[in-house]
Order: structure tokens, then C-alpha cells, then sequence
């Protein structure tokens, strides 16, 4: 939820996250509901991380422009709000009628329908915009990293455009990069305990591939499904 990239590669599309949380955060295993494929956070029971089997995907980061200050308790969890859209047949017509009010600062990156849209949440005002979905992108979630240290991973992320060979294993490798920067490194361990505790990442195609790693555990194996795009088998 606070590391989202996002790659055209060939007939893929390569949508990958770091979550940068609490240890006490962790989600260990892909849990499957109603068509839908995502981690789900035991503490509240909604998820950063979401792809249907009609090829589909959200994925959240808190907060919208810059950190915010945090309000003693909101109406409903953000990553339920996630699992609320998901559902909807049109995510974006969705999200014009959703109320937010009392709902905590957040960013979506959203994939329908062969379009990639970018969607914030400041607290008052929504902010949406189409993006173009043949060129890469990278988002730093606004609670963790100020704007020089997100600008600064944007050229983390170009330099490693410019020097690999683009695939889904080198984006995974990507995520998992470890420097010397454990506060603003792709790969972070902060003293206060926040540090990047999961990688998770979808490849659309005509089949969706969906893999998520539990970083806490090193001697664990990352967790992959693989099931056949329900869209492209019903246009095929």
C-alpha cells in the first residue's frame, strides 16, 4: 500500500506493491471471495491489494497529497471501501457517487477495462484523473514519504527502466531491492517498526497471475494463484 508500481509489458499489465506497515499488519496468505483475489488484513478485514477474474484491480495507499493529521476515529475502514468498488461494474462511475466524508486521506490506483485511472482523496475533495495506460508509473504513499523523498524514488525507478530488462520478475526484483536509505528506500526498516513487511503483484492477460509474499518470513515461499480472465474468455 505505500510502494505501487505499475508496467505495460507487451500483452501484460504489471501491477506490483510493497506494504510498508505495522509487523502487526502482516497478511500472509491470498484469500479468495465472490470472484475476487486479494491479501486481507486480519486487524480490519479489508485489503490494499484487490484483482477480479474479470481482470480487474485496485490498489490503495494512504493518503492522498501530503501526510495529514490523523482524526481519533473515522466511519469506515479504507480498505473495505476498496472491496466495496471492486464489486461495482463501473469503478469510476462508483466512486463520483461514494460518500467520503469521515473517511481517512487516500489514493487509488485503479485498472478496468484496458484504462488506468489514478483516484485521491484528500478528506474533502476527490481528485481523478485518466493516465495513460501504455507508459510506467510509480506512487510513494503521501504518509510515509514526503515530497523529496518521492521524487526521489520516481528516479529510482527510471534509472531501472533505463537498465533492465523489463518483466514481471525483474519489477518483483525491483520491489525487493534493499540500500543503505531504511527510511526511504524501496525496501524500508524505520525504528519505529514501520518497515515493508509484504510484496504483492498481479500480471492481466489472458490469464491473471497473482503472487504475494510475506517479507516477515524469510523461509517462507511466495504465494501464487493463477486463474483465466473471465473477460477474455468471454470475448475470445
Amino acid at each position: 500500500m505505500c510502494t505501487v508500481t505499475y508496467f505495460p509489458h507487451k500483452d501484460k499489465i504489471v501491477l506490483t506493491s510493497n506494504r510498508d506497515e505495522k509487523p502487526n499488519r502482516a497478511a500472509q496468505k491470498i484469500h479468495q471471495e465472490k470472484g475476487l483475489f486479494y491479501p486481507k488484513d486480519t486487524a480490519k478485514n479489508g485489503t490494499w491489494f484487490v484483482v477480479s477474474a474479470s481482470g480487474n484491480a485496485i490498489v490503495l495507499l494512504n493518503g492522498a497529497f501530503e501526510n495529514h493529521q490523523r482524526e481519533t476515529e473515522y466511519r469506515k475502514s479504507r480498505g473495505l471501501i476498496v472491496l466495496d468498488l471492486i464489486a461495482q461494474e463501473n469503478i469510476t462511475s462508483a466512486l463520483q457517487l461514494i460518500q467520503l466524508l469521515n473517511i481517512e486521506p487516500f489514493t487509488l490506483v485503479i485498472v478496468q477495462k484496458n484504462q488506468l485511472a489514478e483516484f485521491r482523496w484528500d478528506g474533502s475533495e476527490k481528485h481523478f484523473k485518466w493516465l495513460n495506460i501504455n507508459r510506467p508509473y510509480i506512487w510513494s504513499s503521501a504518509t510515509l514519504y514526503d515530497e523529496t523523498a518521492r521524487e526521489e524514488r520516481k528516479q529510482i525507478f527510471q534509472e531501472f527502466l533505463r537498465k533492465e530488462t523489463i518483466s514481471e520478475e525483474t519489477i518483483w526484483s525491483f520491489h525487493h531491492q534493499k540500500t543503505n536509505d531504511l527510511e526511504n528506500g524501496i525496501t524500508i526498516k524505520r525504528q519505529n517498526t514501520i518497515q515493508t513487511i509484504s510484496t504483492t503483484q498481479v500480471v492481466i492477460s489472458e490469464e491473471i497471475t497473482m503472487k504475494h509474499y510475506d517479507r516477515l518470513n524469510p523461509l517462507s515461499k511466495p504465494e501464487k494463484i493463477l486463474l483465466k480472465n473471465e473477460t477474455q474468455t468471454s470475448t475470445s
